[in-house]
């Protein structure tokens, strides 16, 4: 083992020699298939090599000889070993490459290779050794804290494997390890006092798990309203100037917090069948939503591609959850006020808002529309000529939706 273990290290010959890599690799294929058992020693180095691997594996593509070896192995180490023997050994692994910070695309082969082994686990030997997993991913999660002034999408690739790990012990956990869990979690995002980048991670965290757990999120998510609702505000440039993040990519970071908190709450209203959105709930949320149409943070083309693709969608699914005629005329009538905001931009979002909230409703929407005629007349004539057919656009699918012409309105 000392000398196959050598012979990966020595990184220039590998590479530079397709079949001594694939003989090395083979090798300890060979040995880890017919001697799990014995590997315990030499595991950290056969870890660290393996995870090393992957990086110069990835250049002879998925299909060739290297690769389906390469992938064999790390099959091989995630289910053939005990989680007593493993989980030590993954720990010191990753500490090893954190302190060898130019190896962090190393960090995702390691929690693939955990992720396979968590999946693997029995129930009993998944709850003996939880404390332990938790202790992990609790020191894990702070990787993006630790990389707060590193290139955002880099860092956020590595996250998604830490997540995605994570998300693999907590769908096997039971209601009562889970609510611990994600408590712990709720409030380790936030004790993080001088940098905000935790809040990140926990709304990623948040949207990640309400798409796993669909309705049954909403058991958890009680404690997320009033925080989610928070950050809308902090993080909306209409209502305060101070940066959210201490750091250069503030508005990038602030940009991806808002989409990451819109895409969770969409979600739970989207699986809510258990009438989670209470009217108090619903009154906590709306004004925070609805003022995001008026938050031009990151500039207009970021604006407008978070209006459509997550700040909309939210609004609308929104209505549909709330289910309640008496909470819906405040949130068409806070829309409404959006149509009279000095930025084009914004009334232009506002309309876009509207008509997906009708469409939702359907013939529901009816009852609101005696409201909504004088906001409509007055765009009509907007000064901004993209407002202006957009609102005739708008008033011609209404009539689609509601299956009767509004002409006679104006």
């Amino acid at each position: 083992m000392p000398a196959l273990l050598k012979t990966l290290k020595s990184k220039k010959e590998l590479v530079s020699n397709e079949i001594y890599l694939l003989s090395a690799i083979t090798a300890l294929l060979k040995v880890a298939e017919t001697l799990p058992h014995f590997l315990s020693p030499y595991l950290l180095e056969c870890l660290l090599q393996v995870v090393r691997l992957e990086k110069i594996v990835a250049e002879f593509g998925p299909t060739s000889q290297i690769s389906v070896r390469v992938a064999a192995l790390k099959s091989i180490l995630a289910t053939r070993l005990a989680p007593r023997i493993l989980l030590p050994a993954v720990t010191k692994c990753y500490k090893t490459k954190k302190q060898a910070r130019q190896n962090l695309n190393c960090l995702g082969p390691l929690m693939n290779i955990l992720k396979e082994h968590i999946t693997g686990m029995e129930k009993e030997h998944l709850i003996s050794h939880q404390p332990e997993l938790t202790a992990f991913f609790m020191k894990v999660l702070d990787f993006r804290t630790e990389h707060a002034e590193d290139d955002l999408e880099e860092v956020g690739k590595i996250e998604a494997y830490i997540i995605d790990c994570l998300i693999s012990m907590v769908m096997k956990l039971s209601e009562a390890s889970f609510r611990p869990l994600f408590f712990k979690l709720f409030d380790w995002s936030k004790t993080e006092t001088t940098l905000r980048d935790r809040l990140l991670t926990f709304h990623r965290i948040a949207d990640c798990i309400a798409d796993k757990l669909k309705g049954l999120f909403t058991l958890f998510a009680g404690h997320l309203v009033k925080p989610f609702a928070e950050t809308l505000n902090q993080v909306n440039i209409s209502k305060t100037d101070e940066a959210f993040f201490d750091s250069d990519n503030n508005t990038e970071k602030s940009c991806l917090l808002l989409q990451f908190t819109m895409d969770c709450l969409h979600k739970l209203f989207l699986f809510d069948t258990q009438k989670f959105l209470s009217k108090e709930r619903a009154e906590t949320l709306m004004q925070p939503l609805v003022d995001q149409l008026e938050n031009v943070l990151g500039g207009d083309e970021k604006f407008q591609e978070r209006v459509t693709a997550h700040l909309i969608p939210c609004i609308a699914q929104f209505s549909v959850a709330m289910a309640d005629d008496s909470l819906w005329k405040p949130l068409n009538y806070q829309i409404l006020l959006k149509t009279r905001h000095s930025s084009p931009k914004v009334r232009f979002a506002a309309l876009l808002a509207l008509i997906e909230v009708a469409q939702k409703l359907k013939e529901n929407y009816l009852v609101l529309l005696p409201e909504s005629i004088p906001f409509l007349a007055e765009l009509m004539e907007d000064e901004c000529e993209e407002v202006e057919q957009q609102c005739q656009k708008t008033i011609q699918q209404l009539e689609v939706i509601l299956g009767e012409p509004l002409q006679s309105y104006f």
